[in-house]
């Protein structure tokens, strides 16, 4: 059967931006959202039924408006000249904000109670699966303004802070280039500079990508400048003297652990250099470039339509855990996926989901390489992820970006082990070899790139805003100690490309990856030891990481302890255990 390049939005509401069942449903949330009163008395054994009914109200009416938020950003991802899909975008930004004030009011509510009878509420009624989130929001209000303040910062930030993501995803949605006489997005452009096999066309890629971006460059200075100045701000007034106190809260992870991370990443990534060396000499250059790192080796650029990564992605996770391989028949002929290569798309992937439903769709642009394959087994990942938690209440199924990409890399290394037994051929071991290798590079020294980078600049914008010239110089002094000096050139401009400096609803939105890479590497590792054993544990980590903080969740599942270097240490020799390997290919 011929399998769709297109995903099915019309199930979920008929008629894209323009749906009147869209319209309605909207409508009915607006109601709601106005007639909803964060008001209660004291709690008491008495009125603590309408304390239950009251949450689950904002439960819902967060479960509906991610519904409808997930909707339309799927419409303005896929067509970002739809002007109507980018009004209904910001239009939930706003609702978003007034739902945000709700919460904001509540949690101060949960504050104020007493701790025994709180305690009851979340641990006697129907409440109890959401326990973990209510005192995580209960914890929060009582680290924040009081809840006045915190409900005008809400308000403010729909038109303000997250009205500079919205900006800089117009800019770079609307920029159109011409490559060899072929109309290309910045996304797609991007594709041609980091995955084509030919290091000309690469070369000429990324020359222009660069060019772009700098008839950019004011604009993101000034949306990036402006964003960090609203975070500052409200920190500043929070009472928040790190720039970090909110990541990692979002994340339920501790600084210690991420500085354990960090630190033994920064004393092992150097095997990588060995990498780069090998790797330029297939290359027959002297010295890998921006443009060389992560791209395919050459010798190899073995290419598969959609339909054949699909099916490769399910006959190898089928060997693997069955329950995956079916979901992921499901998904892709159920018309979840959107990998059309074509202009008029905003660049990079993501997977959303539709918590009524029970369902997600997944947003790529595939482009036939073995990297396009990976980005589908990676955000097929994500999906299964949710699709696991889907019977939980709303209020059980937030996880962080720390564990996020746990089922999703998970994936990627089945099908990265998977390739590479599939052939004897040294040329394609190679240039697999060379795929994970350079995700390593991606996980190991781009992220810490922008981590280093994102530290820095806050450090800096505390004082003062930069100019286009400090974000550039900056950028490349971040590069260099990332990649240790080993590169020809850099990427001056990548503050303003990489989307990811720009999302508003997640602060810091780097580490995570490199974490959730690494953490999803230590849980391969046990779901080899153990084999069929281990499915349905991994079933139940995932199903936990909505109700415990994420060295819980590693305790409990793993039996590891993340604030020490140990497990990073392992993780990470795994890793650059295929460096060798490379090598002697070589």
């Amino acid at each position: 059967m011929t399998i769709s390049l297109n995903w099915d939005l019309e199930s979920i509401f008929t008629g894209g931006s323009q749906s009147s069942a869209l319209a309605d449903f909207l409508g009915q949330v607006i109601v709601d959202l106005d007639e909803f009163q964060p008001h209660l008395d004291p709690l008491t054994s008495q009125n603590q039924p309408e304390w239950v009914t009251r949450v689950q109200k904002l439960y819902d009416l967060s479960a509906r408006l991610h519904q409808a938020s997930a909707f339309v950003g799927c419409l303005v991802s896929h067509n970002v000249k739809d002007d109507r899909a980018i009004q209904l975008d910001a239009q939930i930004d706003q609702l978003s904000a007034q739902l945000r004030t709700h919460w904001t009011k509540m949690s101060a509510l949960f504050a104020e109670q007493d701790e025994a009878a709180w305690n009851d509420l979340v641990t006697n009624t129907d409440l109890k699966l959401t326990a973990f989130n209510l005192n995580e929001e209960r914890d929060l209000a009582r680290q924040k303004m009081p809840p006045e303040l915190e409900a005008l910062a809400a308000e403010l930030s729909a038109d303000g802070y997250h009205g500079w993501n919205r900006l800089h995803n117009t800019v770079s949605g609307d920029k159109q280039v011409t490559l060899s006489k072929e109309e290309l997005s910045l996304g797609q452009l991007q594709n041609r500079y980091e995955d084509d096999p030919d290091r000309e066309i690469r070369r000429e890629a990324y020359e222009l990508y660069e060019a772009s971006w700098t008839e950019l460059e004011k604009t993101c200075a000034t949306a990036l400048n402006n964003q960090a100045g609203f975070r500052l701000t409200l920190y500043k007034n929070r009472g928040w003297d790190s720039v970090l106190k909110e990541p990692l809260m979002n994340n339920r992870i501790s600084r210690d652990t991420l500085d354990a991370m960090w630190s033994t990443i920064d004393s092992k990534n150097g095997k990588l250099l060995d990498y780069f060396t090998a790797k330029a000499k297939l290359l027959g250059i002297d010295q890998l470039h921006w443009y060389d790192v992560f791209a395919p080796i050459s010798q190899v650029a073995k290419t598969f339509t959609y339909q054949e990564a699909g099916d490769f992605v399910i006959e190898v996770m089928e060997r693997f855990n069955p329950d995956i391989a079916q979901f992921c028949r499901m998904a892709i002929d159920k018309e979840w996926v959107e990998s059309e290569n074509r202009p008029g798309k905003r660049a990079g992937g993501f997977c959303t989901s539709f918590p009524l439903i029970g369902e997600t769709r997944i947003f790529m642009t595939y482009n036939g390489s073995y990297n396009g394959m990976l980005t589908l087994a990676h955000e097929l990942g994500h999906s299964y992820h949710d699709w696991v938690m889907r019977d939980l209440p709303y209020g059980a199924r937030h996880y962080t970006m720390s564990v996020a990409e746990t089922a999703s890399t998970f994936n990627e290394l089945v099908v990265n082990d998977a390739s590479l037994r599939a052939t004897n051929d040294s040329k394609e071991q190679l240039s697999l070899l060379g795929a994970k290798l350079n995700n390593a590079a991606i996980m190991l020294m781009n992220i810490k790139t922008r981590f280093d980078f994102e530290t820095a600049f806050f450090e800096r914008r505390a004082k003062q805003q930069l100019s286009v010239d400090e974000l550039n110089e900056l950028m490349v002094t971040v590069q260099k100690a990332a990649f240790k000096n080993s590169l020809a050139n850099y990427h001056p401009h990548f503050w303003a490309s990489k989307l990811h400096f720009y999302i508003t609803d997640a602060p810091f939105y780097n580490f995570p990856y490199t974490f959730g890479y690494l953490f999803s590497n230590g849980v391969y590792a046990q779901a080899l030891s153990e084999g069929p054993a281990f499915v349905d544990r991994y079933i139940a980590m995932l199903r936990d990481t909505g109700s415990m903080d994420t060295e819980t969740l590693a305790q409990t599942h793993l039996g590891v302890d993340l604030t020490k270097p140990e497990f990073w240490e392992t993780a990470l020799d795994r890793v650059l255990g295929d460096v060798d390997k490379f090598i002697a290919l070589v």
